[in-house]
């Protein structure tokens, strides 16, 4: 045995009261009257009202989730670009000692340079004193 699943609906409308018929091979037929059309409707508003609250919790949660997820982004480039200025400063940082060490050791090997030369004038400078001092004695 087959039954059959098919319905067919029909709907007229009276001075007072609109009819909807159903018919199916299985169920037979149904009428309804307006006060049941009337229920059917609130019970369909109902669950559009649930399904829009529904909608829009999920859409309040996405975008929470949205948030977070832009703010777990930005955090993590902040870090990044942190963790990047810290290495150029570093990198500076050895920059600067390296040419301060060189010169450190420039003014170095000037200083005993002029040291050198004055050590040689002043030798100069004493032969020339004694020299002055032995001529202006024999004089």
């Amino acid at each position: 045995m087959t039954s059959c699943l098919h319905a067919v609906a029909y709907t007229w409308q009276t001075s007072e009261s609109i009819y909807i018929v159903t018919a199916s091979a299985v169920r037979g037929v149904s009428v309804l009257s307006k006060a049941e059309i009337l229920n059917k409707i609130r019970d369909a508003e109902d669950k559009v009202e649930v399904l829009i609250k529904e909608a829009e919790e999920k859409r309040k949660q996405l975008q929470a989730e949205g948030k977070r997820q832009a703010l777990e982004k930005i955090e993590a480039a902040e870090a990044a670009l942190m963790k990047e200025m810290d290495a150029k400063q570093v990198a500076a940082k050895a920059a600067v000692e390296t040419r301060k060490k060189a010169v450190l050791e420039e003014g170095r090997r000037r200083a005993e340079a002029l040291e050198s030369n004055a050590k040689k004038a002043a030798v100069k400078a004493k032969a020339f004193v004694l020299s002055e001092f032995e001529r202006a004695a024999d004089a």
